[in-house]
């Protein structure tokens, strides 16, 4: 237990109790009447009866049940005060932060020297989030006095929802490593990619003695190698455009999110670049711990001011390993960020981009503003088109299932 000094002063109670005292005598002088000072006594009795207490320090224990969820998840929150003796009153409240607070958030014990309380708070979207203030307000001496202490409770840190069942990609470019993904190499495997007639070399048991029957000749089962991939995914948070819960920054994370955790599952090793006050990167690694470690980093690039604005076009070579597919999650709204995307493409990198913009300008459907902001973007995907940069509209989870096959 953390122990915490108390300092005291004069309580709500001991104020009204002296407001009366003094309006009584006021009274008393006034109207010429000492009858009114009757009323002034029993308050003033109270008052030069209290001491000051004799608690002068508490010991408080609190802990989160976890310091990382995902989001949509609740986690609670449970303190322990103890006091060396009695005090009149022990109240315990939690103020939440950027947290919601599920049930009562206040706990009172009467006439004790410990309380404890258990509160359960609810995320609703990533980041680092408070979790809010502990106010401990003490009463004694027969509760004219009053000592209050305030404790951080602590921070959450919030990953983005991650549906890896619904996301993932497949790299058109295989590394020579085992993974999850069939390549277009035939080799000693399990994955059977089709039949074909026999030729010298081929081992006995690949022989398909039903199909060999029928066609009098020998034929042979043909495996493919399963391959594993390099994966980058860029993510822009040099602008942002949306209402808050759904912006296009909570959707780029999201869905980087989704896709890290389904390629790590098909054994690619991938890595991360945040494109914002500063460049962050992770290089690519394997591995369930890799996800939270790129989680991690985008959290902390999220925390970072932003009006630090870098004039950068180019990711640096350590960032991305030779043969990385580079996945990129960006309204394309920044020309810094545009000119990183084609600067990708010129050094030979496989690029798709994921457009999670789907807000427009808020003016009139047939403003000729907004058909020339359209016709710019129209402009924009076409170009990357003619760079060999497909550009996929986001559309939820399943945006690089239904985008262009790779």
């Amino acid at each position: 237990m953390n122990r915490h000094t108390l300092h005291w002063r004069a309580s709500p109670h001991a104020v009204r109790l002296a407001l009366v005292a003094l309006l009584a005598i006021v009274a008393a002088l006034v109207t010429a009447e000492g009858a009114a000072l009757v009323v002034a006594v029993p308050p003033l009795v109270l008052l030069a009866a209290a001491r000051r207490p004799a608690v002068s320090t508490l010991d408080a224990e609190w802990r989160l049940s976890t310091d990382r969820c995902f989001e949509g998840e609740t986690v609670e929150l449970h303190l322990v005060v103890r006091a060396a003796d009695r005090l009149d009153q022990l109240g315990l409240t939690l103020v939440p932060g950027s947290v919601k607070l599920l049930g009562p958030g206040a706990v009172t014990v009467t006439d004790g020297s410990w309380a404890e309380a258990t509160w359960t708070v609810g995320v609703e979207r990533w980041g680092r989030r408070s979790v809010g203030t502990i106010e401990i307000t003490c009463l004694g001496a027969g509760r004219t006095r009053r000592a209050v202490l305030s404790l951080p409770a602590g921070e959450l840190g919030v990953f983005p929802a991650a549906d890896a069942s619904r996301s993932g990609v497949r790299p058109a470019d295989l590394l020579a490593r085992i993974g999850d993904h069939i390549s277009r190499v035939a080799a000693e495997a399990v994955e059977f990619t089709g039949i074909r007639p026999y030729v010298p070399g081929d081992r006995p048991r690949r022989v398909n003695w039903a199909v060999s029957s029928r066609r009098g000749e020998l034929h042979v089962n043909q495996q493919s190698a399963e391959r594993a991939a390099d994966v980058v995914v860029l993510l822009d948070t040099l602008s942002e455009a949306g209402s808050p819960g759904d912006t296009t920054l909570d959707r780029a994370v999201r869905g980087a999110a989704a896709v890290v955790r389904a390629q790590l599952r098909r054994a690619d090793r991938v890595g991360i670049v945040v494109l914002g006050s500063r460049i962050r990167w992770l290089r690519p690694d394997l591995g369930e711990r890799h996800f939270y470690r790129i989680v991690e980093a985008v959290l902390d690039a999220w925390r970072e001011p932003g009006y630090r604005r870098p004039h950068v076009t180019r990711i640096p070579p350590p960032a991305l390993p030779p043969g990385t597919l580079v996945l990129v999650f960006s309204p394309l709204l920044d020309h810094d960020a545009i000119e990183v995307v084609r600067n990708l493409r010129e050094r030979g990198f496989e690029t798709i981009v994921v457009d999670v913009l789907r807000e427009e300008p808020p003016v009139a459907a047939d403003d000729l503003a907004l058909r020339l902001w359209r016709l710019e973007r129209a402009v924009l995907v076409r170009r990357m088109a003619d760079l060999g940069i497909p550009v996929v509209p986001w559309t939820g989870p399943d945006t690089l299932r239904t985008g262009p096959r790779r």
